[in-house]
Order: C-alpha cells, then structure tokens, then sequence
C-alpha cells in the first residue's frame, strides 16, 4: 500500500508566498507605467512647450556683464530649480545688451532731471533673453517647467554659475521656432 501512495502525484498548491510574489510584480508593473506616462499628465508635461523670456536688469556693475554668457543654465536663486537657458539678446549679438544706468532727479524749481553714473559705465542697465520650457496655466499664468509661476514685470532673483542678479520679466513668446 505505501508503493501506491508514494506513486500518487502531488497536486501543484497556490500558497500566499505566490500571491505576495505576483502582487509585487504587478505593483512594479503599474509603478513604471505610473512613472513614463501618468505622472506626465499630472504635471502637464506633456503640453509644455518652449519659450522666450524676455528680461531687464537694472542698476549693475558694468563688469557683472562680462559673466553673462550665451548657453549658461539660469536657475532660481531662492528655490535652485532650473529656470532656462541664456540666448542671444538679437541676432549677431551676445548675451546682454546693455546702457548706462542713470536716475531721475527733481530740482527744488520742479524740473526733472537724468543723472548718469560716473564715465557712463560704472553702472548699467541690461536686457536679455532666455528660453525655457513652460505652459501656460488654465488660469493664465505661465508656469516655468509646469510648476514655477512668473509673469511679465514680475522681479525675481536668479543666478548662473558665476552671477546673482533680479532680473525683470519683460515678455513671455512661445519660442521662435515653434510658431512655425
């Protein structure tokens, strides 16, 4: 009798270490798909596009100028993320254009005056442009990587590798090469 027994066959069980194995394989699975395509939707990723940030810089140092260079990565000052990318400020020119910086002043019979600064250069007033990716918010603001609002004459403190200045939102454009 223990020969038939032993010839028998095992029926193959589904234990609980199976269902915890499938589970975290399904877990995995839905974790990856989570990650390319749903997070992307969330954020709205998938509807930003690139842009032009046009900007002004008042009252600086005539040599802050020279750090100011074509493709430096500018980020904000106060957060760290990534704001864009310097571009040319027009075509055949760098990074910045700049003018000496000057203040208005009232005389006591009311006139106003323009003072400039000392040589016209130790002081300058600069503008430039960046690009960056964003999107434009149901309600209207533009969004820096889907998530930092700005908005024209806006200030904010930003800072490349080598500079940390506030600069002025002049204008927001979709980018040159996406109006086509």
């Amino acid at each position: 009798m223990k020969n038939n027994e032993t010839k028998t066959k095992k029926s193959v069980r589904f234990g609980i270490l199976d269902a915890v194995i499938i589970l975290v394989i399904l877990i995995a699975v839905v974790g990856v798909y989570f990650r390319y395509s749903i997070l992307n939707v969330i954020t709205g990723a998938h509807r930003m596009s690139e842009y032009t940030v046009s900007y002004s810089i008042e009252n600086i140092r005539y040599t802050t100028v020279n750090y100011i260079n074509i493709g430096d990565k500018v980020y904000f000052a106060d957060e760290g993320d990534e704001f864009g990318t310097l571009i040319n400020v027009s075509e055949n020119m760098g990074a910045v254009s700049y003018t000496p910086s000057s203040e208005y002043f009232t005389k006591s019979n009311g006139e106003i005056v323009e003072v400039m600064y000392p040589n016209n250069q130790s002081r300058v007033d600069a503008q430039g442009r960046l690009n960056c990716m964003g999107r434009y918010s149901e309600d209207g603001g533009f969004l820096v990587n889907g998530s930092t609002y700005i908005a024209s004459g806006q200030s904010i403190n930003v800072r490349t590798d080598y500079v940390t200045v506030t600069i002025r939102v002049e204008e927001i454009a979709l980018a040159e090469e996406n109006q086509h």
